[in-house]
Parts: C-alpha cells; structure tokens; sequence
C-alpha cells in the first residue's frame, strides 16, 4: 500500500513538472566523409573570408569573399545561408575569419551545415592537402544572383511542356480536318 502511495506521488509530481520543463534539440548528423567523397556530394566547395554575417529569425547568412574553388564557384563572393545556431545544425561563421565550405544548392541559395565538413580554414589542413590546387574565381557579384532557382527550372520545364503539348495538339487538329 505504501508503495502504491509513493509511486502515486511520483507521478502527481511527474505531471505537474512537465509544464516547467524546458525542450532541448540538438544537432544529430551522421559524420561527414573524407573531403573527397563530400565534394563529390556537394554543389560547391571553396575557402574564402566571411566579409559580412546577417541573421533573421532562424537563418544566419554570411558574405564570403571566395579565394579558392574546388567545385562550383566561379563567382569572387557568395552569400552562404546556414541554420541560426548549433542546436539546428548552424555554422557559426564570424567576420573576419576564413572558412572551407561545402554548400548545396537549394532554391536559388547555397546551404551549408554542421552535418558537412564545412569548417574554420585554420582546422582543414587535411581538406586542403586532399583536394589540391583550386581555381582562383574570376566572376565578379554574388555567386547565388547567377544561380537558376529550383522553382524557376521546373515553371520554366513547364512551360516549354505546355507549348509543345499546344504546338502538338493543333497540328493534331488541322490534320484531321
């Protein structure tokens, strides 16, 4: 009996706590792989020095200056968007510092996260001996400006589809005529 009591009162105590208990979420990502195989995944992998850091409500976007290229940036600047903090997976990019990045290519905008091998260039010796030389880019702007958004490819797959099927459909008409 007096266990049921006590079991009783734990859970009374339980409940009326969970209210006052805060949520935590962390970070959870497979370890990225070797600098190769993960610039094989990526769309873009470059150094460069963060000019500029920016943050909304749940995004921070860093303005890179790009100095070196190894994958998919021609452009000398780039504006690379990752979550706002770590617990979301966020880079923390500081002003100032330089960084190896390994971005994707989501609607229009270069992505990157803890889940990469993106890092602080002082930290990826290993990267840059594995990868070797890269280009050094010559397009001048931002390298997002110039990049064809998801959303813009499949509208303008559509269209073309519409156009065709149109095309297709009155000459399909007048031969029957």
């Amino acid at each position: 009996m007096k266990v049921m009591k006590i079991g009783f009162l734990f859970l009374l105590i339980s409940l009326f706590s969970l209210p006052f208990s805060s949520s935590t979420y962390a970070c959870s990502c497979f370890p990225p792989g070797t600098p190769l195989a993960e610039l094989e995944k990526s769309d873009a992998v470059f150094s460069g020095k963060v000019m500029d850091v920016k943050t909304d409500d749940s995004t921070l976007s860093a303005k890179i200056s790009v100095k070196e290229s190894w994958k998919g940036m021609d452009s000398k600047e780039v504006t690379v968007n990752t979550a706002i903090d770590s617990a979301g997976c966020g880079v923390n990019f500081e002003t100032g510092k330089e960084y190896i990045v390994y971005a994707s290519l989501e609607e229009g905008k270069y992505i990157t996260s803890l889940c990469s091998r993106t890092a602080e260039l002082a930290y990826a010796q290993d990267d840059l001996k594995e990868l070797g030389d890269g280009t050094i880019p010559t397009r001048s702007g931002d390298a997002a400006a110039h990049s064809p958004s998801t959303q813009n490819l499949v509208v303008g797959a559509l269209g073309v589809v519409l156009v065709l099927g149109g095309c297709i459909f009155y000459r399909w008409k007048s031969a029957k005529q």
